[in-house]
């Protein structure tokens, strides 16, 4: 471990000569802080994902930064690291390779590249605060942090006087101005747009806000504090209830141990005793007020997680791969839970159980290694920080450790039961919390103790810098200006088709929405405006050809995830004609989104829908539709050319495999009303292997029984349809006792095709069996009395089993 040196920042300063070098890490100690603002407080409502906004703030901002670092570390040369420092940084190299490796080994890597960037920047944000961040960049941007809690929380209590004290949505307006007020019920979800997410950053910001105020005695942070805890009560969500009663227990345990430990009257035990209440307290609160079917849901999916860790329990699966391999795995309970098919779950409701499927036990491993380094750290230098202190108060770093390392392991223990670290607004704080616990812990940013150890060598090349004379200044000259040039047609370029997607004010009326497009260009050149400032004064002021290089590639990654922000505003619009009924519209707009996002699987699937629910069977040559090479195609075609990529990145997405059933179908009729029995028999064949595929993936959708019945009924195969039928009511594949999927529907149409097979007897039960459950449906009354009309016998049986009935119904009852 380097010795800690309590030098202030002050005596660092006459070291920094060159000026590039010390423009680059200031403009780092303003970037990142400001971008964490931004990912928390930002949304953007005319995206398909309101939070889209905030991946894109991640993956632009994040690779802008990685940008301006590279740019330092090129200038410092060889003093950018020495081999000691790996002592700090190694868990989080040692994880970040093994990412990189998790990733490679991915079996679909288009789906996995979103998760694979996030974490690959979560690493680097920590690397670059534990090498760059001094004591006065922490206290920066622990006080940008305030402010970001500020808003959200802010935010929060403007939504929760909307919903108690203001007409919902559809019956006037409210506090809350913009269209997503009411999203979500009475519960606050602020600018998170999900109460879960909001809850996780409450969670983990509550003991900063509190520890702050320990240490400044701020009356500003008063309210913070309580206006943090009617949010976190607002958001009801049980999961950050635990996880602030764990975070509250911990705070307790480190302030008692280590800033009370001279002044604690009662003994380590009963303390902690005392301590346990409030996270006893939370327990009880989510076992009485929680819902069994959040329960279910939880541990249906942590089952099937845990069998997708044994297919690769040691090398893992490959980050991000969770939602395209789940499909494969899901069980049939969730269904019943969500009531819905149609959905994806992209997340494991644990993120320890995902970092384990997703990297094996190696990544885990690592993962784990970061947690407890992080977590020794911090408290040794508690202990140093508060030992001795003999009735004196604990310095102000003190404080500030403890805040960060509650916040880091609140949010962990949150996570055993949430998503929210897989989210972008709650995942970056894995990257920076650590990063902040490791600089306060030892003192100092780690270019410090570099410049502190060879400052006269320092200042012996600022007084001879390498390349004065000579070819080079002219070559770092040509660079500035290619590197400058870039920047900003880089600028020019986005903010010109941000003013597309925005559009002219004077379509807005609302006055939320009016209010959100001024907000939206204010943030939108700022951001642009000081991301020109950093990379141009990086590389006007630093003496070196090869930073206007890595400025010029950077602008690359930026430049094309601003295409996935683009993507999902046209994903948003080409969904709004969709639901109108404009297909050519609706699949200009996937296709473009597309062109921009080539791993959004949503678009494809919805062009092969499109195209599905069009059918027009015309060949004809449309470029915009998808068709190349002068080549004339009809819908199946380019339905299940878009089902067939889908296929190729997610294999078992939604109800893919239905949906091509479903067309294979349409292509049966088709050929059939030609006279061309013989090709439509195939596409017979064809679609029930795939619905024979969606049903190993989704037991519980009956229209995939009816259409496999179908396909039995026009070969004439009346015993197989049959089979169908009975599989869809009893429920065959889900596995639990006296279970049925029974309906009116599903009752009748087995009761018809058992008609058809003279098995009158059962028919005319299971006609009974839908009248049960829907005494108005007609078709199963009507066809019934024609049961009866025929076989009196089955009526005059029915009429002596109902009279039994009732007569054991009456000894039972007395």
């Amino acid at each position: 471990m380097s010795k800690k040196t309590n030098l202030p920042a002050s005596e660092f300063d006459d070291i920094s000569f060159a000026p590039g070098v010390s423009f680059a890490r200031k403009a780092i100690w303003w970037w990142l802080p400001v971008l964490y603002l931004l990912i928390s407080d930002t949304f953007y409502l005319r995206t398909y994902d309101s939070a889209q906004v905030k991946i894109t703030l991640l993956q632009m901002g994040g690779f802008g930064l990685l940008g301006l670092w590279a740019s330092l570390l090129v200038l410092e040369g060889r003093r950018a690291f020495r081999r000691e420092d790996f002592v700090f940084l190694a868990p989080f190299f040692a994880y970040l390779v093994y990412v990189i490796v998790s990733f490679l080994s991915a079996p679909y890597r288009g789906p996995s590249v979103d998760d694979f960037v996030r974490y690959l920047l979560y690493m680097s944000v920590t690397l670059i605060i534990i090498r760059e961040f001094t004591a006065s960049a922490v206290d920066r941007l622990t006080k940008v942090l305030l402010i970001t809690a500020y808003i959200a929380i802010g935010y929060g209590v403007v939504q929760f006087l909307d919903t108690r004290f203001f007409p919902p949505k559809d019956a006037g307006p409210g506090l809350d101005p913009f269209v997503w007020r009411w999203a979500f019920g009475p519960r606050v979800f602020s600018t998170y747009g999900n109460p879960n997410f909001f809850g996780n950053f409450l969670v983990l910001i509550l003991p900063i806000i509190v520890t702050q105020w320990m240490k400044r005695k701020s009356v500003f942070l008063l309210p913070l504090i309580g206006m943090n805890l009617l949010c976190l009560y607002a958001t009801e969500t049980k999961g950050a209830f635990l996880g602030f009663g764990i975070s509250a227990f911990l705070f307790s345990v480190f302030y008692g141990y280590f800033f009370l430990r001279e002044k604690l009257r009662i003994s380590k035990s009963a303390f902690v005793a005392l301590a346990s209440i409030i996270p006893a307290a939370a327990f009880l609160i989510i076992y009485l007020l929680g819902n069994p079917l959040s329960y279910s849901f939880r541990i249906n999916t942590w089952l099937s997680t845990w069998e997708m860790i044994e297919t690769h329990p040691l090398v893992g699966v490959g980050v991000g791969s969770f939602k395209v391999i789940y499909p494969a795995f899901r069980r049939p309970e969730i269904f019943h839970i969500e009531g819905k098919h149609n959905t994806e779950t992209d997340h494991a409701e644990d993120e320890h159980l995902e970092q384990w499927m997703d990297n094996g036990l190696i990544g885990f491993g690592l993962y784990l290694w970061i947690i407890f380094f992080v977590t020794t750290v911090g408290l040794r230098a508690l202990g140093s920080l508060t030992a001795n202190l003999k009735g004196a108060r604990p310095p102000p770093v003190a404080y500030d450790l403890l805040g960060y390392l509650t916040a880091l392991l609140g949010m962990l223990a949150h996570n055993f039961t949430d998503v929210s670290m897989r989210f972008v607004s709650s995942g970056v704080y894995l990257g920076l919390l650590p990063g902040v616990i490791i600089v306060l812990a030892r003192g100092h940013a780690l270019w410090e103790l570099h410049y502190k150890e060879e400052s006269q060598e320092a200042k012996d090349e600022a007084a001879n810098p390498a390349g004065k004379d000579g070819f080079y200044p002219m070559l770092v000259w040509v660079a500035r200006a290619a590197g400058v040039a870039g920047v900003l047609y880089a600028a020019w370029l986005v903010l010109s088709e941000f003013a597309g997607l925005q559009g002219p004010l004077r379509n807005y009326i609302a006055g939320g929405e009016i209010l959100q497009w001024h907000i939206s260009w204010a943030l939108m050149l700022l951001c642009v405006g000081y991301a020109v400032y950093s990379f141009c004064g990086v590389m006007l002021k630093g003496v070196s050809a090869a930073v206007p290089v890595v400025v010029l590639l950077t602008l690359f990654p930026i430049y094309y995830f601003w295409g996935w922000f683009k993507g999902d505003v046209y994903h948003n619009m080409a969904i709004f004609f969709s639901k109108q009924g404009k297909w050519e519209d609706a699949i200009g707009y996937y296709k473009r989104v597309n062109k921009l996002n080539q791993f959004f699987i949503m678009p494809y699937y919805f062009t092969g829908n499109v195209f599905n629910d069009r059918f027009n069977m015309e060949r004809a040559y449309r470029p915009e539709w998808g068709d190349t090479n002068n080549q004339p195609r009809d819908d199946f075609e380019r339905a299940m050319e878009a089902y067939e990529y889908v296929r190729s990145i997610a294999p078992n997405y939604v109800q893919m495999h239905h949906q091509v059933g479903t067309l294979y179908m349409k292509m049966h009729d088709h050929l059939a009303r030609q006279g061309k029995q013989k090709e439509a028999q195939e596409y017979l064949d064809m679609a029930l292997a795939r619905y024979n595929l969606y049903e190993n993936l989704d037991p519980v959708y009956q229209p995939n029984y009816y259409r496999k019945a179908q396909v039995y009924i026009m070969r004439n195969d009346l015993k197989s349809a049959e089979r169908e039928y009975k599989n869809n009511v009893e429920a065959w594949k889900c596995y639990k006792k006296d279970h049925n999927h029974g309906s009116p529907e599903g009752y009748t149409l087995l009761a018809n095709v058992q008609y058809a097979l003279n098995k009158f007897p059962e028919a005319a039960r299971n006609y009974r069996l839908a009248l049960e459950k829907d005494p108005n449906y007609e078709q199963a009354r009507r066809n019934l009395q024609v049961v009866y009309s025929r076989f009196p016998e089955l009526a005059k049986a029915a009429e002596k089993e109902k009279a039994s009935l009732v007569t054991v119904t009456g000894i039972e009852t007395r």
